[in-house]
This record gives structure tokens, sequence and C-alpha cells, in this order.
């Protein structure tokens, strides 16, 4: 008989073909392989990078998930106005020209917006592998920054904020390098003629652009940049000249840009209605208080921007959007923003009380933990664009745009994954979990217990520097707040939980093994505690 030479199926629990055995060990001699690659490559990282490195690959991959189930990113109507900005236009300065710029570039070289918020992603993720960095070198433990880091990424109110199509992101990004920033500075303070270290003049340029970043992102962030600048220059002896000369720069360029460059180049100034909202609703709540305070002259001013029923009915001490979007009231209170704005003056020297109060009342997203009213609760939670397009799908501006596809979420993993992360977003909007997951001001109070105690153990009041954003942006919003948005507190959001590993700090730092310290000698724990404030 003529022999068979193709082999019978093996039977079960036979032993297997040599064969098999062979393609067996040379797949396990490849995954031998890689592992030997990837050990020599992490072999090649400084062993000070290696935490930082892994710290910003494990924030990414999180990042890269809530990027993928919201692509191209999450949005609201003001998202759809930076699209109508730079694609049907005109551009107006009403938000972020720089940001608008950002938009333009993302849609304009990749076709979408994808890659506006990747960069958001891979932004946010160094800045925490670089606090990480900055952090150890004061002797707090990189473990726990780094599991601050990943878990911060990892709840869905702070995860999903980076993937947002908003200002507000790369606002808050800015505001939060300067933590680690200031970190890394302080660690090398005290050493030998450190004054002319290349690196502090590094680190202090750092920060200039910083501040630079947090004017050109919003609106009011010239006020937010001069109140931190004050207690930058107040605590941190030895380069209180140039600080106080880079933000003074920052803030002046600002000026410079918005008042003069950009109306040069055809953006159009943002419309009064806008600017002055805030002060409008001050004038609302206080007629709805106090009527008797306004002279009949005045009365007939207010009159003709909406009667005043609507101005009482309208006010709300918490927001200004019902008093600002009145029927007919924009248009109106532009043509006579001017008087308007004289009266609230007025109205602030005869009773300032009422102002005053209305401010700190609409300022409570910045200092309220638990919201007493339903009014006062957090605001800005959204997981997708409405069919309607915010109320603009049947505009010129929206129907016929190039870029219609991109004013909504096209879900990279499926819709399974989406449903999954909305499922999650959601859930971390349970109003009992409001006071930690979504208000800044819970963490502000963090990020000073954090940094205070800090200060008082190394007895180095220089670290003071490090809450001083947080003291800015919480003054500003205090000061002149339209609605209780939490994104206007997004920035404390992001830099208390990573002032928790504080606590952990060793009471006086051990000497780093960093590789800028290699080339030179490596300080004793008592020179890197930093100089006092003289």
């Amino acid at each position: 008989m003529p022999i068979n030479e193709t082999a019978p199926p093996a039977r079960s629990g036979a032993v297997p073909a040599p064969q098999a055995r062979t393609d067996r060990s040379a797949d396990l001699k490849e995954v031998g392989q890689i592992r030997r690659h990837v050990a020599g490559l992490v072999a090649k990282v400084p062993q000070p990078g290696r935490l930082p490195l892994a710290t910003y690959l494990a924030c990414q991959v999180i990042l890269l998930f809530w990027w993928a189930a919201f692509y191209p990113g999450l949005m609201n109507r003001d998202s759809i106005i930076y699209i109508e900005h730079v694609t049907t236009g005109p551009w107006v300065d009403d938000n972020s020209v720089l940001y608008d710029s950002m938009v333009w570039l993302s849609l304009h070289v990749t076709g979408d917006l994808g890659a506006l918020t990747l960069g958001q992603t891979a932004a946010m993720a160094a800045a925490l592998a670089y606090t990480v960095f900055a952090f150890r070198r004061l002797g707090v433990p990189g473990r726990w920054t780094a599991i601050a880091a990943v878990i911060l990424v990892a709840v869905p109110s702070t995860g999903t904020f980076v993937v947002f199509i908003w200002k507000d992101i790369p606002f808050s990004i800015c505001a939060y390098l300067m933590v680690p920033t200031l970190a890394h500075l302080i660690a090398l303070r005290g050493r030998p003629d450190w004054r002319r270290d290349r690196r502090v003049s590094r680190l202090v340029w750092a920060l200039g652009l910083e501040m630079f970043g947090v004017c050109l992102f919003r609106q009011d962030g010239f006020m937010i940049v001069g109140i931190a600048a004050v207690v930058l220059v107040l605590v941190l002896a030895g380069i209180r000249i140039r600080l106080a000369a880079l933000a003074a720069a920052a803030i002046g360029i600002t000026f410079v840009l918005n008042l003069f460059v950009f109306p040069a180049v055809g953006i159009q100034r943002p419309p009064n209605s806008l600017l002055f909202g805030p002060a409008n609703a001050d004038l609302a709540v206080a007629y709805a208080d106090s009527p008797g305070t306004f002279t009949p002259a005045e009365l007939k001013l207010m009159a003709r921007v909406a009667p005043l029923a609507e101005w009482k009915s309208s006010a709300n001490c918490y927001t200004s959007n019902p008093t600002t979007f009145l029927p007919g009231f924009p248009a109106k209170s532009q043509q006579l923003a001017g008087p308007l704005f004289r009266l609230w003056l007025q109205i602030l020297k005869r009773a300032p009380q009422l102002i005053i109060s209305a401010r700190i009342c609409r300022g409570s997203i910045a200092w309220l933990v638990f919201p007493g009213t339903t009014s006062a609760e957090t605001g800005d939670y959204l997981s997708g664009v409405p069919p309607d397009i915010y109320g603009t799908a049947d505009t010129p501006q929206v129907r016929n745009n190039p870029y219609r596809a991109d004013m909504a979420t096209r879900p990279l993993l499926g819709t399974f994954v989406y449903h999954g992360a909305v499922i999650l977003r959601e859930a971390s909007e349970t109003p009992q979990l409001s006071w930690i997951l979504w208000r800044g001001a819970t963490w502000s109070y963090v990020a000073y217990l954090a940094v205070v105690a800090f200060a008082l153990r190394r007895k180095n009041w220089a670290l003071i520097s490090m809450a001083a954003i947080v003291l800015g942006q919480q003054l500003m919003v205090l000061a002149d707040n339209p609605i209780q948005a939490f994104r206007y507190m997004a920035a404390p959001l992001l830099i208390g939980p990573m002032l928790v590993p504080l606590f952990c700090a060793r009471n006086r730092p051990s000497p780093p093994a960093c590789a800028d310290d290699q080339a030179g000698t490596n300080p004793d724990a008592a020179t890197l505690n930093g100089a006092r404030i003289a």
C-alpha cells in the first residue's frame, strides 16, 4: 500500500508534533527578544527619568481612551463658535484668538479637530510627568505623585475635561504648569550662585511663557496673572525683578495684541453686551433687591434697554445669563453700554453692598464647597452635542459649513465604548459627589492646606508660591464671574489633587539622584532646602 504522507489529526491529549514544539519555541524566543529590546530601551533612560516616563505613558493611555471615546472631542456652544470663527468667519476676539488659531490649524492641516484634542492630552500627560520629576526634587516621593497623576486623568470629571474643545483646557494647562515649574525652581534655590544658574534662568523664562499663556487663553487671564505675580514677587526673593518684569510683559503684550494688533488684522472686538454682562446683571439684582436706590432718570435709562419688570424678573445673583439674553437686550445694551456702565459705577458708590453682594453670590463657584441652592450648583456638564447643535443647526454658518461633520462626536472605539464612557461621566455628575469632583473651590482649599503645611514643615515660605495661581484664579472668579460653570475653576481641579502628595513629603529633602546634578556638586539636604526669605 502507498504510504500516506499526510499526518492524521492529533487526538485529544496527544503529544504535540515536533513541528508544533518548534513553532512554540520560536514564538517564545521572539517574545524574549522583544522583552530584551524593551529592557534595553528602558536601560537607556536615566534613572531619574524612568518614573516620569512611566507616568507620562500611563496618563497618555488613559487620556487616549477618553479621546477615542469622545472623538474628536467634547463640545459646547463655544466650541461651535470657534469653528465658525475660523471657517465662515468673522474672527472675533471674544474667547481666545490663540485658541481659534489652534482650531484653524487642526482643521486645515489634518481635516478635523482630533489633532487638537490629541495635542491637549499629550500636553497634560507631559505636565503631570514633569510634576513627578519636579516634586521629587523637593523630597516628595515620586510614587505618590505618579499615583495622583493617574487618578487625576482616570476620574471622568478631570480626565474628560482634557478632551474638550475649549480655550479653558490650554489655559488650565498653562496655569497648572506654573506649579511644577515653581517646585523645580525652589529646589534649585540656595545653591552657590543660584541666581546665575542657567537652569534657574530657563525656569524663570518658562514661568514667563506660562503666564503669557494664561493671559492669551482667557480674557480675564491678565488679572489672574497680576494677582499671582504679586504673591510670587513677595515670596521668591532673589528673582523678584525678573518675575515682575515677565509678568508685566505678559500682561502688557496681551493688551497690545487685543487693543491694536488683532483689530489691525481684521479680528473684531467682542460686543460690549458680553463684556459688561455681569455688570448689567448686577443692576438687575440691585433693582430687584432695592428699587428705591435708583433715581427716576436711572430707571428711564434702564427702561430704554428692557422693561423694568423684565429687569426684575431676570434678576438672579448666581448667573448673569437671564438678564444678558433677555429678548432684544444684547443689541440695546450694546448701544447704551457706556451709560449703563456709568450707572453701575454710581450704584457701586451709592450702595456698594448691593453690588458686592451680587458679585460674591455669582462668584460662589470659586469659594463655596457645598451649594446651598439649586441655582448655585455647578453647570457645564456636557457629554455630547445635541442634534440641533445648540439651536444653530439651521443657520447658514453651520448648515453650509465645510466642517459640519466635526460639530458632533464620532467615537473611534464604537458606540459600546462611547456609551460606557458617557455612563462613567454621567455617574460622576451625581449631586452628592459634585463637591469633590466638580467644585474647584474644594481643591483650592486643599491646595492651600497642602502648601502651607509643607512650607511650615520645611520652614521655607518660598513654597507658598506654588499656590499663587490658585489664589489668582479664585479671586478673579470671585470678583467677576458670569455663571456657575465648573470650567471657570478647572485649574484648581487639576492642581489641588496633585498637591496632596506634599503631605507625604519628608520634613527635610534628601539629595536627588538627578542627571543635572551629576555634572556638579550634589547639594546636601540643608542646601537643597532653599534660601529662606530675607
